[in-house]
């Protein structure tokens, strides 16, 4: 535990961009077989956020602890850009912790 976490890492990162279907990420995750895949904004490698395999689990309701069925997997990430620029213009109201 007190290797630095250059010898742990992968070098070569497999990416999806946020145009993706969550479909496509998902053949993604199986065929490298990894747990989490960085999502990047279109024809960049700026990271806009991150897809796990519990996330397709969850999709697909093979964990039976995780109990919600999300809706906006169907749907291409780029797609959820309405969502983002609020959650953005909202931040400015966060209370930071003391």
């Amino acid at each position: 535990l007190e290797s630095a976490v250059k010898g742990w890492m992968k070098q070569k990162v497999q990416l999806a961009e946020a145009s993706l279907t969550m479909a496509e990420v998902e053949q993604l995750l199986l065929e490298t077989d990894v747990g989490y895949v960085p999502v990047v904004a279109e024809g960049t490698k700026q990271l806009v956020g991150m897809v796990a395999r519990t996330d397709l689990l969850r999709q697909h309701r093979y964990y039976s602890s995780l109990h919600y069925h999300n809706k906006g997997f169907s749907d291409s990430i780029a797609a959820r850009k309405p969502i983002i620029e609020l959650r953005k213009r909202l931040k400015k109201f966060d209370v930071e912790n003391e």
